[in-house]
């Protein structure tokens, strides 16, 4: 079915060169804990299995992943909030406990914890270590959003209302995200090497579901620049985004981060990868957009149909495509589905 290995393929396709097919990212972390019955403590604390559980479920389908460490609302944990971590026989997805900022008063008091009480940045550095000991060498360090950052600070409604009311207040919050986005990139930097590390970021709180264009300008878009340029100003230049959620009317504003010729973008089921490329840039990597909805709850007909879809819109786009989910993995999709995604890929994505 593969000439290549998974492997080889992501080398081969990473350096410009020919490959044999369409790569397919399953994007199974949780899955996999699920998949190979870790509990939810096993999964984020213990980051051998973590890893592990990855490697083994992504090497037994033939999927092209790499593991990665994850844990949802994990920046929870470095700027002083509290997650409720299920207990159940399987993971599951950890529940926000208490925010650390409640009022306006603890707002323009905030000041982020000590590095070393960041236990969330701890938990990486770990995965990341034992990653390199299996010769993984790649290292992601998070550009946010810092917009998404202040929404793990604070509770999204709260923090709409300030919008409206204490826009000052909010500010604040971004000038804060933006110095520990900065701060986890130094200590990332240090331990690794800069030569190891790119960045990547997620934009689910600058949705056009969850906020207007009017309010991205006016208070994400400077947040979202200025953390782009202090990690320039470090010396990075491998940069990519994830467009979480619907961001039709944002395009231009990520235009304006100058991403680089080759830089991954990968997008949400809501956005048409075929418009985000005319806007961004072709000779970019582009990276989706199978629904995760259809994943869980279609048949493995409808998936085949789907990506067969979105392999013939983007495969021959210039600057490569990548076949995923349009978001994390749901630990409930079908093991059958997510096969009808890896055979279209072979079926459909032959070079």
């Amino acid at each position: 079915m593969n000439s290549l290995s998974s492997e080889e393929r992501m080398q081969r396709f990473y350096s410009g060169e020919k490959i044999d097919r369409v790569p397919m990212l399953s994007c199974a972390t949780m899955y996999a804990g699920w998949q190979k019955g870790l509990t939810s403590e096993e999964f984020y604390f213990d980051v051998e299995k973590a890893f592990r559980a990855q490697q083994d479920v992504c090497e037994e389908k033939g999927f092209d992943d790499s593991p990665c460490y994850d844990l949802p609302h994990g920046e929870m944990l470095d700027l002083g909030g509290e997650l409720f971590i299920p207990q159940e026989e399987k993971v599951s997805l950890p529940l926000v406990k208490s925010f650390r900022i409640q009022s306006l008063e603890e707002a323009w008091k905030y000041e982020l914890p000590p590095m070393d009480q960041r236990k969330f940045t701890k938990l990486r550095i770990a995965f990341l270590k034992y990653a390199e000991t299996k010769g993984q060498m790649g290292v992601s360090i998070s550009a946010g959003s810092p917009f998404t950052m202040v929404g793990s600070m604070v509770d999204t409604g709260l923090l709409m209302r300030w919008l409206a009311k204490e826009p000052d207040v909010v500010r604040h919050l971004l000038d804060i995200a933006v110095q520990y986005l900065s701060e986890t990139a130094d200590i990332l930097i240090q331990e690794f090497g800069i030569e190891r590390c790119s960045v990547s970021s997620n934009y689910p709180f600058e949705s056009n579901h969850l906020i207007s264009p009017k309010v991205f300008k006016k208070y994400a878009y400077p947040a979202m620049m200025e953390i782009h340029e202090e990690l320039r100003e470090k010396g990075l230049s491998d940069f990519g985004i994830h467009l979480c959620g619907n961001h039709s009317k944002n395009l231009d504003f990520f235009k304006d981060l100058n991403l680089s010729s080759g830089s991954f973008i990968s997008s949400d089921e809501e956005n048409s990868l075929e418009k985000v490329a005319e806007v961004l840039g072709k000779e970019h990597i582009y990276a989706g957009n199978v629904s995760t909805k259809l994943l869980v709850e279609g048949t493995k007909e409808q998936v085949y149909s789907q990506s067969r879809e979105v392999i013939e819109q983007m495969k021959y786009n210039e600057g490569g495509f990548i076949l995923m989910p349009s978001c994390d993995l749901p630990i409930n999709t079908k093991p059958e589905n997510l096969d009808a995604m890896l055979q279209a890929a072979c079926d459909y994505g032959k070079y």
